[in-house]
């Protein structure tokens, strides 16, 4: 009876992970995408002077509302960049404050984003958020006028 050739048996599962090999780097390198986060951030004007409510405000009025004990709300301000995790990312807002956004790594439809608000030199703020990819977070804070600027801060 013939022996069988080792080198065939041995063969077949090399020439499989060569097959394979592609695909488990492909799944190893995270994508473009997933490497890129776009930083949108509004800054609202918040008062009880009168009692309206800016137009662009509409989908987000019910969460005002329920988070904030202001009559008006007015959209000041919107800037929106892409950010590479690890890249930070600055911007300017009213009454010479600014806000610095880091993505920092994230798993699967999540994003964390390093936050720094300052106003000059001083520091008003820092933190790390995390939200889903097109999740929002609300930020009440520094006075502005006769009320309040709330940053409307969104990452995809």
């Amino acid at each position: 009876m013939p022996r069988p050739d080792p080198r065939g048996r041995a063969g077949a599962p090399g020439l499989l992970f060569l097959l394979l090999l592609p695909l488990l780097l492909l799944a190893a390198v995270p994508s473009e995408a997933a490497d890129t986060v776009t930083v949108d951030v509004g800054a609202v004007y918040a008062s009880n002077e009168g009692t309206s409510i800016d137009p662009a405000l509409g989908m987000i009025r019910g969460k005002l509302h329920s988070m904030f004990n202001y009559t008006s709300y007015r959209m000041l301000d919107r800037k929106r960049r892409s950010l590479s995790v690890g890249e930070t990312g600055e911007f300017e807002l009213p009454d010479r404050r600014s806000m610095r956004a880091t993505p920092l790594p994230a798993r699967g439809d999540k994003v964390r984003l390093s936050i720094r608000i300052s106003e000059g030199s001083r520091n008003l703020l820092t933190t790390t958020l995390g939200l889903r990819r097109g999740g929002m977070v609300l930020v009440g804070g520094p006075p502005h006028q006769a009320g309040v600027l709330i940053l409307i801060i969104s990452a995809e």
